[in-house]
């Protein structure tokens, strides 16, 4: 089918810009929390396809690496991919389950209709510049969620947690990050100028040289 286009062009292309861009689509939702506290966020979609009555289906496309067999549980996709593809994505499930859940809580949110996983591997395994879809899989995320156990209302009661907890710290920069080997968030107290770029203190340099003259 033809380019679906929507109202408004890229939030992130500059007019003067003449690049090539990824064709995602960016959806914007609005949610009352409570308590004064109002999320908005951003969603993405990736394709368009047709449904099975002729109407337009939004999907996700998201892939999946394949580390060295050797260290990540000897599941060798080239072998196993076509006759034990379930194996192959419960050894995905084990290793990357935040990352999954995260793919599948935008796509239910965004209200995509699918959500399609790459099976990507290297083509030499020492060469990291060239990559071969090996096989391609596709769910509704209702459906996926429903299959790894992810349960929408603990998502949200998690994050009203987390901001109930943010709320009453004191101003400044905080860095969340997830133990890799534990459900377990982690929040940290980091200076203020942390992660800025040198962009950033270059034009801090120039507004200041600008105030002394």
């Amino acid at each position: 089918m033809g380019d679906e286009k929507f109202n408004f062009e890229n939030p992130f292309v500059q007019d003067d810009e003449e690049v090539e861009v990824a064709s995602v689509a960016y959806k914007y939702r609005k949610f009352d929390l409570g308590d004064g506290v109002v999320l908005v966020v951003r969603y993405e979609h990736d394709a368009v396809t047709v449904g099975p009555n002729g109407e337009t289906q939004f999907m996700n496309i998201k892939a999946l690496n394949e580390w060295d067999p050797r260290y990540s549980g000897g599941i060798d996709w080239r072998q196993k991919l076509d006759v034990q593809r379930g194996a192959v994505l419960a050894n995905e499930l084990k290793n990357n389950s935040c990352k999954l859940a995260k793919w599948t809580v935008s796509a239910l949110l965004a209200g995509s209709d699918q959500l399609k996983f790459g099976y990507v591997s290297r083509v030499h395994f020492s060469d990291t510049t060239k990559h071969a879809i090996l096989g391609t899989q596709q769910f509704k995320p209702k459906e996926f969620a429903d299959q790894i156990n992810l349960n929408m209302d603990n998502a949200w009661g998690i994050l009203r947690y987390i901001i109930d907890t943010c709320m009453k710290l004191d101003e400044g920069k905080y860095l969340i990050l997830k133990d890799p080997n534990k459900a377990t968030l982690l929040l940290y107290d980091i200076p203020d100028n942390t992660f800025e770029t040198d962009d950033e203190d270059g034009s801090e340099e120039e507004e200041e040289d600008n105030e002394r003259f």
